[in-house]
């Protein structure tokens, strides 16, 4: 393979960013379904659903009696040990990869996620969810992101531990954003027709901060079909489908430079034909079942691709 990069250090990177992205995305899914908790306006029948569903393994049984219970929610999300999937586990999870690869990354960097990992670990952090402390925790969180994304892309330099981290964000980042499409079709049977209103779909822009763009873009109603074509085909958005395959198809272009093996090339192909089944798809014209097929498809193709691009560069088997 003709990377000049060890496949330990390009595995840390590519995880470091993947890890990150996740927690960023389900800290923001947490923060919007935890605020909306409190408008007695909204009818809110999945609760806590939809964060449940995805970024955890429990039971449809566990979720179905937790999904309205919020102090379960924020400490199990936050900093259950026992959840893998909990902030505090991605957290330690990124630092590990980060120490790794710490001759790649910033000074910067790693002196913020090390104060990442130290607040999310503080012994008092489960007691202090249960008060109303609880909201600035979720917001001091979220800033922490932002920050963590802002130094990121001021401080990295643009090499090849630039190439793998942004891939592996960028593959997170488009997994995100069809499971919770999914989470908020599935309900409603992928009924592109229907009349649901803004209140509906509120929750699921806000969860991939597109809520305002959203406003911008589109009209009024109908949303059902808007809402779609805003979070899978909307070139200008940065947590839509099409955009973020954009972005990975970019960054593998920058690791397969000069790179003529037949397994980069098979890969490449492979990512193409993805990207492609995205970008050709009338969303005009769109059936109920149609969309639900091309989500399903492009995630499973997602995380075939992604099982794939790790076997070659990291030397998974």
């Amino acid at each position: 393979m003709e990377v000049n990069m060890l496949s330990r250090v390009a595995d840390g990177m590519f995880w470091l960013n993947r890890y990150m992205e996740r927690t960023d995305g389900m800290l923001l899914t947490l923060n919007t379904l935890y605020i909306m908790s409190f408008d007695q306006e909204t009818n809110d029948y999945q609760g806590y659903k939809p964060l449940l569903k995805y970024y955890t393994d429990l039971s449809p049984e566990y979720i179905a009696e937790f999904q309205h219970d919020t102090n379960f929610v924020l400490k199990y999300v936050i900093c259950d040990s026992k959840n893998l999937n909990s902030v505090r586990n991605l957290i330690t999870k990124a630092r590990e990869n980060a120490r790794g690869s710490q001759d790649k990354i910033t000074k910067e960097l790693w002196e913020h996620i090390n104060s990442m990992y130290h607040y999310i670990n503080l012994p008092d952090l489960p007691k202090r969810l249960e008060t109303p402390e609880a909201i600035n925790i979720l917001a001091k969180l979220n800033k922490d992101f932002l920050l963590y994304n802002g130094i990121f892309h001021v401080t990295m330099p643009r090499g090849l531990g630039w190439c793998f981290s942004s891939i592996g964000k960028h593959i997170e980042r488009c997994l995100q954003t069809i499971s919770m499409t999914q989470s908020y079709y599935a309900p409603i049977e992928y009924n592109l027709e229907g009349k649901e209103d803004l209140l509906y779909w509120r929750k699921l822009l806000l969860s991939l901060s597109g809520y305002e763009l959203y406003l911008k873009s589109y009209s009024n109603i109908p949303h059902n079909r808007k809402v779609i074509q805003h979070v899978i085909f909307n070139p200008d958005f940065a947590h839509s489908v099409i955009f973020t395959l954009g972005l990975i198809e970019t960054y593998l272009d920058c690791v397969f430079k000069n790179n003529n093996l037949m397994e980069a090339r098979t890969m490449r192909n492979q990512f193409g034909r993805l990207k492609s089944y995205v970008e050709y798809t009338d969303y005009h014209h769109l059936t109920n079942y149609q969309l639900e097929q091309v989500l399903k498809n492009t995630k499973d193709q997602l995380n075939e691709f992604s099982m794939d691009f790790s076997k070659l560069f990291f030397s998974y088997t």
